[in-house]
Parts: structure tokens; C-alpha cells; sequence
């Protein structure tokens, strides 16, 4: 259910929550290239803050933007544009293209998005 790159969002922010940044996670798991899009993405949701400018590739340059109880896996999978079929509400074109079969979709995709802000960085 949860992907690899979620999964990867989650060793990382741990890190920088924990400020374990030499056992939690292996340098060598994570390019230099998905650093310098998954950085930049939990900067830009506010999950994480930018406080060393030079070194902006290492977690050790990051601090934690809220408490960690307080960020859900909603909040990262939208950081991150990942997907679980329910993360993002349904649009109205969606509920005019497939009417009833939408209605019951909106409910569960609702359901799904209560219990999914419920689960904060600290249970995963």
C-alpha cells in the first residue's frame, strides 16, 4: 500500500526527527538525484526547514518544521505527489462523469482521509 518512495519520504524525515543521521538511514540508498527532488518537496510542504544552505543534499542540514506527531501520511504522501487511491478528494468532473458510482467513491475517499491524517509520523 504504501510505496517505496513513501516508504523512503518516511526513513527520511525520521532522520531528521530522530537527528540519526548516520544509522537510520545509508547514504548510499538514495542518489543524489532523489535527494534533490524529495528534499525540496517535504521543504516546500512544511514538514522540514532548510538550515544549512551550503550542504542542502544531507538530511544533517534540515530540521523538523512541526512536531512530528503532528505530521500525518497524508501530509507526506501529498509532499511527495504519491499516491494511494484515496489521497486527494474527487473532483466535480469526476462526480459528473460517473454520478452514483462518484457519490459512493467521494464517501469511502472521504473515510480514507480522516483515518489517513489520523496516522502521524510517529506510528509509522
Amino acid at each position: 500500500m504504501i510505496t517505496p518512495r513513501t516508504q523512503t519520504a518516511i526513513a527520511v524525515l525520521k532522520c531528521i526527527y530522530a537527528r540519526d543521521y548516520g544509522t537510520c538511514i545509508k547514504p548510499c540508498t538514495l542518489t543524489e538525484g532523489q535527494m534533490r527532488i524529495l528534499l525540496p518537496q517535504l521543504t516546500n510542504a512544511g514538514l522540514i526547514i532548510l538550515k544549512d544552505a551550503e550542504n542542502p543534499l544531507e538530511t544533517q542540514s534540515y530540521t523538523p518544521a512541526r512536531k512530528a506527531v503532528e505530521i500525518s501520511l497524508l501530509d507526506i504522501l501529498e509532499a511527495t505527489g504519491e499516491h494511494l487511491n484515496c489521497n486527494r478528494p474527487i473532483t466535480e468532473q469526476f462526480y459528473a462523469q460517473y454520478g452514483r458510482a462518484a457519490q459512493k467513491l467521494g464517501i469511502i475517499n472521504q473515510i480514507a482521509r480522516i483515518y489517513l491524517k489520523e496516522i502521524t509520523l510517529t506510528d509509522l
